[in-house]
Parts: structure tokens; sequence; C-alpha cells
């Protein structure tokens, strides 16, 4: 028998650059503390709790669950890179699809010093010319996969070959970030709220990376009903894949970071949840670069490639009743923060459900999407309706 997961409870530390005071384990106990208050719940009636961070060790979850307690409650820990957050969340999910808990949290963390988050940790550490330029013009599908060990130029080359797309006009990509930073601004747990510019280290088309933490509470139907807790948001679907050899078949770059694994994996959600992309309201995807936001957009199935241009008109806000992306600002306005993107993601988009997101609200938001990718190794589509 098929069981409803409810989400029940959300919360997110608002991202700050990196190098700010917090710890890891700080950032995460305030995340908690958050979402039991805003589900109105006891620590000690959580059955399991998945934490994730990228950069920050496997003890950070444990520190932070010190100051609930030692209750003695099963805790994984998870480090699965940029998909870390939204990992604690489908393992969680799953928990409770499974019948082995009624009431799980999942909650992500990540708080780096300052200088920490550059070249490498960031994702952009210095590689050699000849050995990216090689692996750029490779015929041989394992020459694909070694290239994401080479993001700065697997990133430039994306952003090549959306160039090419899009006839070589840079207005389309000039016009998402502004919008980007236009949505953060209204968005008081982003990066780039208050008019704060932050470019994302010293590449313009890249997110610029943060400390933050979030925090999502899922439990049954039945759980919900006894402690009173409300029932208004449901988990739909949650995929995950990764690359089959056919998605790499075409040698593209836009393949190797995730464009097809999304098409593939979007299908799956899809069907799983009963709608279909013209039906969603609301998504927040994985844009670390200008390039994904736009080639993740089509991937999702929101519009063709040949529409970038003009789907990327106005497409933040959900004005005229169209699909709106981001609202929140996305990774290029509210910063990436690996361990807790995922689950800041799910918060936006239970607050747009709920009808809680104060200027950035999307009216009428019913059904929202996640999207959540690895550099293209992994790839995850997830979706949440309103139910009343």
């Amino acid at each position: 028998m098929i069981r409803k997961v409810l989400v029940t409870g959300v919360a997110m530390m608002p991202f700050t650059p990196i190098g700010s005071r917090e710890t890891p384990a700080a950032l995460a106990a305030g995340a908690v503390q958050l979402c039991l208050a805003d589900a109105c719940i006891d620590f000690e009636l959580i059955d399991q709790i998945f934490a994730a961070n990228a950069h920050s060790g496997t003890a950070v979850g444990e520190h932070a669950m010190r100051s609930f307690g030692l209750t003695g409650t099963p805790l994984v820990s998870i480090g699965d890179g940029e998909m870390s957050g939204y990992a604690a969340f489908h393992l969680a999910r799953q928990c409770v699809l499974s019948g082995e808990a009624e009431c799980v949290l999942a909650v992500g963390c990540e708080a780096l010093p300052s200088g920490s988050a550059g070249r490498t940790r960031a994702a952009l550490d210095a590689v050699s010319e000849t050995d990216g330029e090689n692996l750029l013009i490779s015929q041989d599908l394992r020459d694909l996969l070694v290239l994401r060990e080479f993001p700065e130029k697997l990133y430039a080359a994306q952003m090549s070959a959306l160039q090419a797309l899009l006839e070589g006009s840079a207005a389309v990509s000039e016009r998402v970030l502004a919008q980007a930073h236009r949505q953060a601004r209204l968005n008081p747990h982003a990066l780039l709220h208050g008019g704060q510019d932050y470019p994302g280290e010293g590449t313009p088309y890249l997110c610029p990376p943060a400390n933050g933490a979030a925090a999502v509470l899922l439990c049954s139907p039945e759980f919900a009903r006894r402690y009173g807790l409300r029932t208004d948001v449901a988990s739909l679907a949650s995929v995950r894949g990764s690359n089959s050899e056919s998605d790499l078949q075409s040698l593209s770059v836009l393949d190797v970071l995730g464009r097809a694994a999304t098409r593939r994996v979007a299908c799956q959600a899809y069907e799983q949840a009963g709608v279909g992309p013209e039906e969603i309201d609301v998504v927040e995807l994985h844009d670390h670069s200008l390039a994904d936001f736009l080639i993740g957009s089509a991937a999702l199935g929101f519009c063709s490639e040949a529409q970038l241009d003009s789907f990327s008109r106005g497409r933040h806000a959900g004005e005229d009743g169209r699909v709106a992306i981001c609202s929140s600002g996305g990774l290029l306005g509210r910063g990436h923060a690996p361990g807790a993107s995922g689950l800041a993601q799910l918060a936006e988009l239970v607050w747009q459900l709920r009808g809680d997101a104060g200027a950035r609200q999307v009216k009428g938001a019913r059904i929202a999407l996640q999207h959540s990718s690895a550099r293209g190794r992994a790839v995850s589509v997830g979706i949440l309706q309103r139910m009343f």
C-alpha cells in the first residue's frame, strides 16, 4: 500500500557569506529548533534523523543534536556533495513511506571559513589546459565522466554551449542574473538580501558559496492526526537518478552536467506524482550556473531549448499564471551551501504552498517541484502539493 508523506515543519537559517562566525553544529541546531517550533512538536517524538553536510565532517549532526538531549534517536550522517541536503530528505521520506518510522527529521548545514570555498571548495580548482581541452573534445564516454573533476573547464564549456543555443546573445543570461538578484532581495533568508552584491568567486555566471542550514520534518498522516500537526503539504514524489550511457551519447557538456538525466528523472517524478509540467506552479531548481537555470527549465519540461529567450522573461515571480522558477532567488541569489541547499529549496516551496512567502509569494501556488544536481553525476526531482 502506498503511504502518504506529509511535510509538517520546515525552517531555514539565513544564508551568510563564507567566513561567518557560526559553527556548522550551531547552524544545524538553530534550524532544527525553528523547525520543531514550526511543526509544534517535541524533539523526543522524532523517530529518526538524517543530518547532511558536504564539508564539515560526520560528527556535525551529533554535536548539533546534543543541545536537545541525548535521546538515543538514530542519526545517519550524509555527505553527498551538492546532493547532500536533498539526499537527507529523500531517505527521510523513504523511512516514512516504508513504515519504518512515523516522524523523521532531515537537517543540513554548511559553515566554511574564509578562503576554504575558493578554487577547490567551490568546485573551481585549477586544471591543466592540455588535460581539460583533451577531455572536452574526447569521444570516449569515460572521459566525459572524468571531465566532472575539472569543473572550471566544464562550466566554461557549458556557458559556451548555452551561448551557441542562444546564438551568441548575452541578454538572456544578464536577464536571468538580474531577476535572481531581485528575488533574493525579497528573501530575508538569501545571501543577497538587502541589496548586498556578492558575485560567485569572481565568475559571474556561477552562484556564490554560502554558509547556512535548513531542516524539514516529515511524518505520516496518522502521526499528524495523533498530535494535531498541520497536514496542508504532502510529498507526492521523490525520484533520484544517475547517468545512463544513453544520457551521454550526445557527447555534449550539457548532458555531462545533467540535462538528459534531468529529463528522464523528471518524467519519472511526474508519473509518480500523477501530474505534468503544465500543472507545476513554482519550482526551485539547481541553478549552480546561469546555464543550469535555463537548460534545467527546458529539461524539466517547462519550455523547449528553442524558447529559452522568451521563457526567461519574468520567470521568477510567476506573472500571468506562468510557472515561477526560483522565486527565492535560487542558488544564484540565495547562495549555495551544499549541505543545506536542497532542504532550503524545500523550505521555500513549503512556504509558497502555505502562502507564507511574503513579498515573493506566487499567487495560488498549489503544486511545487524541487530539482537537485551534483555536477550531473546524480539528479533528483521532488514534487510537493498543497492538500487544501
